[in-house]
């Protein structure tokens, strides 16, 4: 098996390629707000100046932009939430998404509403770090989404909004990380019985971080199922 951080080193070598999938690819682009200036990918959905929910997505590590571009050809769907915008943030500088105070985390949020087509409440995802970013912003600003996918993730802090009583919340690890499957296990424990719907997913076969060759659509399917069984 491969050193998660052996791995990671090497993700970082994407930086500055184009989307493996030329057909999905996705737009470089600048967000301001309360004195910060981040990066971020974006791949538009079908009518690309019409408002739609959106996907954002963290990637691992400190989320630089080799890492995001992997996240985005690996941990993005490509069959479901095809009706979406995904947006990628790209890590700044000397600190990482889960470390954002709330005022910078919906500060973002209001950043993005108001710069790309985007409305009603998202998904957002994440891996590794950008797990546990998945969750802070969704505590953070939980008026702006209605779901959460980790791959795997973990809570920073155990607070859970009342706002995500119709969540739909999907808790993926790989089957070969052993870490994250207790992280993964003591989210589902602090989660339970406090969330729309909730399922915890076993990648088999997969350590921290999943292949190049690695079908993500089938996790994305079941946060889909997740999301119809709460009828909203």
């Amino acid at each position: 098996m491969i050193d998660r951080r052996i791995l990671l080193a090497t993700l970082t070598s994407f930086a500055g390629i184009q989307s493996l999938n030329a057909q999905n690819a996705t737009a470089l682009k600048r967000l301001r707000f309360n004195d910060r200036t981040l990066d971020y990918l974006i791949r538009y959905a079908p009518d690309a100046g019409t408002k739609k929910p959106f996907l954002l997505g963290f990637g691992g590590g400190d989320a630089n932009r080799g890492i995001v571009e992997y996240y985005d050809n690996i941990y993005t769907p490509r069959q479901h939430y095809r009706d979406h915008h995904v947006i990628l943030p790209v890590g700044p500088p000397q600190q990482l998404y889960h470390q954002f105070s709330d005022s910078d985390i919906r500060a973002m949020m209001r950043a993005l509403y108001q710069d790309e087509p985007i409305s009603g409440r998202g998904i957002v995802s994440g891996v590794s770090n950008g797990g546990r970013a998945a969750f802070r912003f969704a505590q953070a600003a939980p008026e702006a989404f209605r779901g959460i996918l980790t791959m795997p993730g973990a809570m920073v802090n155990a607070t859970v909004p009342a706002a995500w009583r119709d969540y739909a919340i999907l808790l993926a690890v790989g089957s070969e990380d052993p870490r994250w499957i207790t992280e993964t296990n003591r989210a589902f424990t602090l989660l339970d019985g406090k969330v729309g719907a909730l399922q915890r997913a076993i990648l088999d076969g997969e350590g921290h971080v999943v292949g190049p060759d690695y079908d993500i659509d089938p996790v994305y399917a079941r946060l889909r199922a997740l999301e119809a069984g709460l009828q909203r």
